[in-house]
């Protein structure tokens, strides 16, 4: 007996053509649209964006992009007008909610009152900082180190620094860095070596005063650090 062929309907069918069309929109790359007549492209800066509209393939689209020192050009979304500044228009109310959802789901710290990023958020940010192999490892040290942490003392053995205050200096210039991709707003300084800088990577644990402080990563940046670097 022959099994039962399953059936397809009309709507699947449409269904079906419109996310192949949307994928094909999709999957465009970059390079096609920088090949195109250059003269017809529209670049807007919004933010820590780079916007870039113009007409392709008969769509005034409108993408964008990390706005320039980050590391890579991916497309972080897009949209599309009636005309070039329309989708533009479009893409900036895109954008906006994208960064208000953010805004609103980052969590507050309650050893440091810090606003802490999410997984996604850190992700993006160390995709597209330059950073050096110093500050790399450092990262990855506070991340095996996990709740534990690490005192400063250890953070500059492992990145190789004599100097503390030097490794301090390094490692708070990552923190800048994300805040600045992320267009963070620093917390007060607690301390010298605890600053709002380093803050937005970790928060200073004192068990006693007789034993030095160390730093606890976000759970957020230890994830990230796990799937990016």
């Amino acid at each position: 007996m022959r099994k039962n062929a399953p059936q397809v309907t009309l709507q699947d069918s449409m269904m079906s053509a419109c996310s192949l069309e949307q994928k094909s929109f999709q999957d465009r790359s970059v390079r096609k649209s920088r090949n195109a007549d250059v003269s017809g492209v529209i670049e807007v800066e919004f933010g820590k964006y780079l916007i870039k509209a113009g007409i392709l393939s008969g769509n005034c689209v409108a993408r964008a992009f990390p706005k320039p020192p980050a590391k890579t050009q991916a497309m972080i979304a897009d949209a599309v007008g009636e005309t070039p500044a329309l989708a533009i228009e479009a893409l900036k109310e895109i954008l906006e909610k994208r960064d208000r959802k953010r805004s609103g789901q980052r969590r507050l710290e309650g050893n440091s009152g810090t606003l802490v990023p999410s997984e996604r958020e850190y992700a993006e940010a160390l995709r597209q900082i330059r950073l050096t192999p110093a500050q790399v490892t450092m990262l990855k040290a506070l991340t095996i180190a996990g709740k534990d942490g690490l005192t400063i003392g250890h953070l500059s053995q492992a990145a190789g620094y004599k100097s503390r205050e030097a490794s301090i200096k390094v490692f708070k210039k990552v923190g800048l860095l994300i805040a600045e991709y992320l267009e963070l707003d620093l917390p007060e300084a607690g301390s010298a070596q605890n600053d709002g800088a380093a803050q937005v990577l970790a928060f200073s644990h004192i068990e006693s005063d007789d034993e030095p402080a160390t730093w606890i990563m976000h759970q957020e940046l230890r994830d990230a650090v796990r799937s990016v670097l």
